[in-house]
């Protein structure tokens, strides 16, 4: 009993995520790909996933976020235009973050 119940509880998340991923639009999907991709090949290397889960150091505003993404690509030399700059943003607020605002 207790096997098919965590089966179904497991079910009715994986139907939940695919709920959130139809509400994104094709262009969202790219954009959080995007931001993806230059978070892997240039933030990663120094910034793994318990970075952004550290006590006292949550980012709880959509704004702080991209603040902080911008002085890191300026501090590491990448030179990232706003774009680049704002797909990470969304990127890490829907990984890790989950905030709510648009960047």
């Amino acid at each position: 009993m207790a096997l098919l119940l965590r089966k179904l509880k497991t079910q009715a998340m994986a139907v939940s995520v695919y709920g959130v991923l139809l509400l994104l639009s094709p262009v969202a999907l790219a954009e959080l790909d995007r931001g993806q991709a230059l978070y892997e090949n240039h933030c990663r290397v120094c910034h793994e996933s318990w970075v952004h889960a550290r006590d006292g150091h949550r980012i709880t505003s959509l704004k702080e976020l991209r603040r902080r993404v911008a002085a890191w690509s300026i501090h590491s030399g990448l030179n990232w235009k706003s774009e680049d700059i704002d797909d990470v943003t969304d990127y890490l607020s829907h990984q890790f973050y989950r905030l709510k605002e648009k960047s």
